[in-house]
């Protein structure tokens, strides 16, 4: 990454000015309750893609299937806190599938063309990818009530369009402002990550209609603005993230890389305050359960490797105020969310 192009300043102010925003501090678990929620949860989910009718259809090098498996394992035990172990792991196979579709670069078309009718009529999809998450997704909505179940399913829905999309590096024609908001409402999962939130053991969806319903739009955007923004180190030279948001934004838009991370910066520093100001007087348990979903999911994208946080942490300066904020908040985050992978992910999928 060249450093003479990476904004890397401005960065860290606006992390810091998003952490300080939703005041930070991950105390979601004891490290004795994460490491055996990690452990459950993983190894759930790997027996799941074990399974060598799953393996047959994804055709995904086990290494790099278990890598996806770390990562979904950990970004779904730190995030969905309000969710038993074995939510969490279905949720974690469900996340994963999506992550394996987000990094393939098969062609839809052949397998897509009787998409629709085959859902119609009932039966098996040709696309090898619906048919496994169809199999799957009862795992995971029958843990939810109708609404929130049918946000999730139109999520994926929405989800495989937005990478149908990806795929033709389009980043939207010059003056088309409404273009990388339209992707990435698609592609960005807020709704099902919104509405998966709120299982039915815990919540009456009717009785909180109005808190959850609004919960799952501020989700919309919270979710994949946050991870826009803390991706964005690691996305910088990668050629096969270059349709993401901040690009598109600089496509559309004309406009330079620190215009484009301010405006996705002041949206996201919006929708934060909004969450937090919004629920203030309403039913305690959506923010009790916003606020530990938010924490978790900042402390995975500081602290799992696949997002390059240390080399941030190491290149920032501590002669200024916020480049030690925002060392004290890597380091927060990396006391917690850091846990060597040989003490949970244990199992192997090609075992």
């Amino acid at each position: 990454m060249s450093e003479q192009r990476f904004p890397i300043d401005y960065f860290v102010r606006t992390v810091v000015c998003l952490l300080d925003t939703i005041q930070y501090k991950d105390t979601n678990y004891t490290h004795e309750h994460r490491l055996r929620n990690l452990e459950y949860v993983y190894s759930e989910a790997a027996i799941h893609f074990a399974q060598p009718c799953v393996n047959d259809a994804l055709k995904v090098e086990p290494k790099k299937l278990e890598a996806f498996l770390r990562t979904t394992t950990r970004m779904v035990v730190y995030s969905w806190v309000k969710t038993s172990p074995k939510q969490m792991a279905a949720l974690t196979i469900y996340y994963t599938y999506t992550a394996i579709l987000n990094d393939s670069e098969d062609s839809h078309y052949p397998e897509m063309n009787t998409f629709y009718n085959d859902m119609i009529c009932g039966r098996q999809q040709r696309h090898p990818w619906w048919r496994l998450v169809n199999k799957h997704l009862p795992n995971v909505l029958k843990h939810y009530g109708p609404f929130c179940a049918f946000n999730i399913y139109r999520s994926t829905l929405d989800y495989f369009e937005g990478r149908w999309i990806e795929q033709n590096n389009f980043h939207g024609y010059r003056g088309s402002e409404d273009y990388p908001g339209f992707l990435r409402r698609l592609n960005g999962l807020g709704h099902a990550v919104g509405a998966s939130l709120w299982p039915s053991a815990r919540f009456d969806e009717q009785e909180l209609f109005q808190e959850i319903t609004t919960a799952i739009s501020m989700m919309e955007h919270w979710e994949p603005w946050l991870n826009d923004l803390l991706s964005f180190y690691k996305e910088f030279d990668d050629h096969h993230d270059q349709t993401k948001l901040i690009n598109n934004y600089r496509h559309v838009e004309g406009q330079s890389v620190t215009e484009a991370v301010e405006k996705l910066a002041q949206n996201l520093l919006r929708v934060s305050e909004q969450v937090m100001y919004v629920f203030k007087d309403k039913d305690p348990r959506i923010l009790d359960t916003l606020t530990p979903f938010m924490y978790g999911y900042v402390t995975w994208h500081l602290s799992d490797e696949r997002y390059r946080m240390n080399e941030v942490y190491e290149r920032v300066s501590e002669n200024d105020e916020m480049g030690r904020k925002f060392c004290r908040y890597y380091e927060d985050a990396n006391k917690v969310g850091r846990i060597d992978p040989a003490k949970w992910a244990r199992l192997s999928v090609s075992e």
